[in-house]
C-alpha cells in the first residue's frame, strides 16, 4: 500500500477513535470547570483518585492493600498505603503492576518510552484514556487560541514520508485532522522554505513543534524574510530555552505557549497567557518529593499518579524530571497548581568541577553571541568536563570558536572544562528529538542522587 494512503487511513482511524464526539464534549467540559474555585477542583480530584486507587486492586501488586478508611482523604491514603516506584519496578516486577500478567489484550492502547537511559518501556491503555489525553490537549490549545476546525501544522516526531525522499513536499495533510504534518527529519536551510510555504498555504493558525525544530524554522524564516505569521506555537517533549522562544516569537509574531507531559502520562502542565506552568488537576494527581521520597517546596521529583487509565494505573510513579511548586494565584484566573520545571531531565543536567548544577538556560546566554555556527550541543562527558559539537556554517573562523569559549567562562561558569569538536552535522533521536544538552558523564547519575 503506498505510504501516503496508509497514513491516511491512520489519520482517519485517530480521529474516529480520539478526537471524536466524546472527546469534543469533554474539551468542552474541561474549559467549562477550569476556572471553578480550587477546593471544587480539588474534591473532584479526590474523586477521580479513589476511583483509580478502587482500580489498582485489579493488579496483583496493590490487590491487598484495602480501601481508604472512611472520612480519609484518597490522597491521604495514597501516601499512607503506597510506595513509590519508578520504571524499574515495573521492568523487574511486570507481572504485578501489568494486568493480564503482563499480556496486552488487542483493544488496550500500547504506549512506549525509552526515555535517556535506553531502557525500553510499554504501560498500557485504556481507549477511554486516550480519548481523556486528547481532550486534554484539545483544553490546552484552546488556551493558546484554538478553536474547533482550525488548521494546524505539525512539526515533531512522527515518521511522515520515506527518509530518502529529496523533494518538495516534505509534508502530508491530514484532511480528517486539519493537520499539516511536516517531516522533521527533513528540516534543513534548503527544505524551509518549501516549508514554511506549505504551512502558508494550508492556513495554519498554530504550530505544534518541539522546541528545538521550531527553533530552527523560525530561525530560518528569519534568514529567508519569510511573511508566515502565526497565531500561537506549542511546544513539548523537549525542554524550551529562552533563546529558541525568544526566536520562535520574533520569527511567527506570536507567543509559545510550552506543554510538559511524558509518555507515562502521570503529570500534564500546560504554559497559560502569561507563561506559567500550571498542573492539570483531572489529569493525574501530582507529588513533589526529594530524594527521601518526602514532600519538599524545593525542586524535587515529579511522583505521579494517573487518574484515568484504569486497565493500568501508574500509583506514585516516581521519574527523573524535577521541578517546585509556586504559590500564589496565577493573573491568569486559571486555579490550577503551578509549578516551576527544572532545566530538563536529571540525566540531562550538566554539572561543574564541584559538582553543582549549571542551568542549561544560563548556557543558553554563551551562545546568543555565536556567529557563524549552525546547530550547537553541550555534553559532559567528565567530572566539570564538557564537550561542544559544533556545526560550522559560512564564513567561520577559528576567532568565532575563541569567542564562544570565551563567553562559556564569562556567562555560565569558570569551572569547567571545555572542548569544542567540529562536527558535520548533529542526528535527531530515533524519535526525530534533538537534544541540545546531553549528560554523557557515567557518573553523573550518582552525583545527582546525592544533591
Amino acid at each position: 500500500m503506498p505510504f501516503p494512503v496508509a497514513k491516511n487511513l491512520s489519520f482517519l482511524t485517530r480521529h474516529l477513535v480520539r478526537r471524536n464526539t466524546l472527546a469534543q464534549l469533554r474539551t468542552r467540559a474541561l474549559i467549562k470547570r477550569e476556572r471553578l474555585p480550587a477546593e471544587q477542583l480539588s474534591a473532584r480530584q479526590e474523586r477521580l483518585l479513589y476511583a483509580t486507587l478502587v482500580s489498582a486492586r485489579k493488579l496483583p501488586r496493590y490487590a491487598n492493600i484495602a480501601d481508604a478508611p472512611v472520612n480519609m482523604p484518597a490522597s491521604d491514603w495514597l501516601r499512607a498505603a503506597y510506595p513509590v516506584i519508578g520504571k524499574a519496578d515495573l521492568i523487574a516486577g511486570r507481572s504485578s503492576f501489568y494486568p493480564n500478567k503482563g499480556k496486552r489484550r488487542p483493544w488496550w492502547a500500547s504506549g512506549k518510552t525509552s526515555g535517556t537511559t535506553g531502557t525500553p518501556l510499554e504501560v498500557f491503555r485504556s481507549i477511554d484514556s486516550v480519548i481523556w489525553e486528547e481532550a486534554f490537549h484539545l483544553q490546552y490549545w484552546h488556551w493558546a487560541g484554538y478553536r474547533n476546525g482550525d488548521a494546524q501544522a505539525i512539526l515533531r516526531g512522527e515518521q511522515i514520508l520515506d527518509i530518502r525522499q529529496e523533494r518538495a513536499p516534505f509534508w502530508i495533510w491530514d484532511r480528517f485532522g486539519r493537520q499539516l504534518l511536516v517531516s522533521t527529519r527533513h528540516l534543513t536551510p534548503d527544505t524551509a522554505q518549501a516549508m514554511l510555504d506549505g504551512i502558508a498555504r494550508s492556513g495554519a493558525t498554530q504550530l505544534r513543534a518541539y522546541p528545538s525544530s521550531g527553533f530552527d524554522l523560525a530561525r530560518a524564516a528569519q534568514q529567508l524574510a519569510h511573511p508566515l505569521r502565526l497565531r500561537a506555537v506549542i511546544t513539548g517533549s523537549e525542554p524550551i530555552y529562552q533563546t529558541q522562544r525568544e526566536q520562535i516569537e520574533r520569527s511567527f509574531g506570536c507567543q509559545v505557549f510550552d506543554f510538559y507531559g511524558m509518555a507515562e502520562r502521570i503529570a500534564f502542565a500546560g504554559q497559560c497567557e502569561h507563561g506559567h506552568y500550571h498542573l492539570h488537576p483531572e489529569y493525574s494527581y501530582v507529588e513533589i518529593l526529594d530524594q527521601h521520597d518526602q514532600p519538599t517546596n524545593d525542586f524535587g521529583y515529579v511522583v505521579g499518579t494517573t487518574l484515568h487509565n484504569h486497565v493500568m494505573p501508574l500509583i506514585r510513579y516516581r521519574i527523573a524530571d524535577r521541578a517546585r511548586w509556586v504559590h500564589g494565584a496565577c493573573p491568569c484566573g486559571r486555579h490550577y497548581p503551578r509549578i516551576e520545571l527544572s532545566s530538563g531531565k536529571v540525566e540531562d543536567q550538566l554539572y561543574d568541577l564541584d559538582g553543582n548544577t549549571v542551568s542549561a538556560s544560563i548556557i543558553t546566554f554563551a551562545l546568543k553571541g555565536a556567529t557563524n555556527i549552525k546547530k550547537t550541543q553541550v555534553a559532559q562527558v567528565g567530572p566539570g568536563q564538557w564537550v561542544i559539537r559544533i556545526v560550522p556554517d559560512v564564513g567561520y573562523r577559528p576567532e568565532n570558536e575563541q569567542q564562544l569559549l570565551q563567553d562559556i567562562e564569562k556567562y555560565v561558569s569558570s569551572k569547567v572544562q571545555v572542548r569544542i569538536v567540529r562536527v558535520d552535522d548533529l542526528s535527531l533521536q530515533a524519535s526525530g528529538k534533538f537534544k541540545w544538552i546531553v549528560q554523557e558523564w557515567p557518573g553523573a547519575m550518582a552525583l545527582a542522587e546525592t544533591r
